[in-house]
C-alpha cells in the first residue's frame, strides 16, 4: 500500500504543475491577443477612407470628427467621459455597410477645443446638433456610449427635428445624480484620483498618478505594483503612449487605456461639483423622447461594501424604461464598453434600431 504521504505530495505536485499550466496558457493567450489590440482597429478604418476635420463652431471653440464614406443611414457616434472617436473604431468597419457614420471628440477629449465653458451637457447637445445640421443635413440615428448616452438623450429630447432614433450604451441615468454619487465606482475609483491629481503639481502624468489609486489595486492585489511599474515606465519613456502590458488579458489593460488618450480632466470636475448638469433634468429629458430607442444594459455588480460598480442599478433601468415610449432593452453579460467587448451585438443592435426608422 502507497505511503499516504507520498500520494498527498504527487496530487499536491499533479495541481502545482496544473496550475502553472493554466497560468501559462492564459500568458501566452494574452501575449498573442494585446499585440497591437487598439490601433490596429484605427488604422484599418483609416483604410476605409475615415478621416479627421475639425468643425468651427465658435471663436477658439470647435469639435473634432472623423467621417466615413456617404451613404447608408446618418450616424452620429458620441463616445464617453474619458475616450475618443477612436474607441468606436472596432465597431465601425461592421456599421458602414449600413450606416454613413460620423464619430466625434466631445469638448475636452482628443482633438476637439479644451474650453471649461463648454463642458455642460446641454452646451455639447446644442452643439453637436449644429454639427449634425452641417455635415448630415438631415435627421440621424444617434449613438452614446456612458455619458455620450446622457448627451443623446438631450438632444432626443430637444432636436426631435435632427434625431430619428438614440442608441443608449449603458448610460448613467440617476446613478450620476447629487445623492447616488458616493456609492458608486465612479466616485471611488476616479473622483478622489482626479481631485488630487488637479490640486498638486509634482506629478504631471494622470496615468502614472492613477495607478496609485485605482479601485482595482485592492481587486488584483500583489499583482498590481507588477502592473504599475510597467504601466508608468512606458509612460515615462512616452507620455503620449497607450501602455499595453502583455502578461495580462485586454480586459485588464483597458483599465488604463480608457484612461491614456488625450483629455482634459477639468472635465471630470464638473462631474464632481454636478456642473456638467446644469439645466439637465435626466427624468424630464427621458420622459420628452418620443423617437425610438434602444438601451443596452451591461452587468449589474456591487462590491462588498455595496458599492455600485456599474453605470445604473436595474431599478434605474427600470425608471428609464417607464419614461421611454418606444424602447427596446437589450441586457449583456458585459463589462461597460459593450461596443469594445461585445461588438457584434452592439452593431446587431444598432442595426435593428436602424431598421426600425427606415421601415
Amino acid at each position: 500500500m502507497p505511503d499516504v504521504w507520498s500520494v498527498v505530495l504527487f496530487n499536491l505536485g499533479l495541481a502545482v504543475v496544473g496550475i502553472v499550466a493554466v497560468f501559462g496558457i492564459r500568458v501566452l493567450i494574452a501575449y498573442v491577443t494585446t499585440r497591437d489590440y487598439f490601433d490596429k482597429h484605427v488604422r484599418r478604418v483609416e483604410a476605409l477612407g475615415f478621416r479627421e476635420r475639425r468643425i468651427a463652431l465658435r471663436e477658439h471653440t470647435w469639435l473634432n470628427v472623423a467621417e466615413g464614406p456617404a451613404g447608408g443611414i446618418p450616424l452620429l457616434l458620441i463616445p464617453g467621459q474619458g475616450s475618443i472617436w477612436q474607441e468606436y473604431a472596432k465597431a465601425i468597419p461592421e456599421l458602414t455597410d449600413t450606416f454613413h457614420v460620423l464619430a466625434v471628440d466631445v469638448h475636452g477629449h482628443g482633438r476637439s477645443s479644451w474650453n471649461t465653458d463648454d463642458y455642460t451637457c446641454a452646451q455639447i447637445a446644442d452643439d453637436l446638433s449644429r454639427v449634425v445640421d452641417e455635415v448630415f443635413g438631415t435627421p440621424v440615428v444617434i449613438a452614446g456610449h456612458s455619458s455620450g448616452g446622457l448627451i443623446a438623450a438631450r438632444m432626443a429630447a430637444t432636436r426631435p427635428d435632427r434625431v430619428r432614433a438614440a442608441l443608449f450604451e449603458d448610460p448613467p441615468f440617476f446613478a450620476t445624480e447629487p445623492d447616488r454619487v458616493a456609492r458608486t465606482y465612479v466616485a471611488v475609483d476616479a473622483n478622489v484620483a482626479v481631485t488630487t491629481f488637479l490640486a498638486q503639481h509634482d506629478e504631471t502624468d494622470w496615468v502614472c498618478w492613477y495607478m496609485r489609486f485605482s479601485y482595482w489595486k485592492g481587486l488584483l492585489g500583489p499583482i498590481w505594483p507588477l502592473l504599475t511599474r510597467s504601466v508608468v515606465r512606458q509612460r515615462r519613456a512616452d507620455p503620449q503612449c497607450v501602455p499595453v502590458v502583455r502578461w495580462v488579458s485586454i480586459s485588464i489593460n483597458r483599465i488604463w487605456e480608457s484612461i491614456s488618450h488625450p483629455y482634459d480632466l477639468r472635465f471630470t470636475s464638473t462631474f464632481i461639483d454636478n456642473s456638467w448638469f446644469a439645466g439637465f433634468d435626466q427624468a424630464a429629458t427621458l420622459a420628452a423622447i418620443g423617437c425610438p430607442t434602444a438601451f443596452l444594459k451591461a452587468t449589474t455588480r456591487y462590491d462588498r461594501q455595496g458599492i455600485l460598480l456599474a453605470a445604473l442599478s436595474d431599478d434605474d433601468l427600470h425608471r428609464v424604461e417607464s419614461l421611454l415610449p418606444d424602447n427596446h432593452t437589450i441586457r449583456l453579460r458585459s463589462s461597460h464598453d459593450i461596443h469594445f467587448a461585445h461588438t457584434n451585438r452592439y452593431v446587431q443592435a444598432l442595426k435593428e434600431l436602424g431598421g426600425r426608422v427606415v421601415h
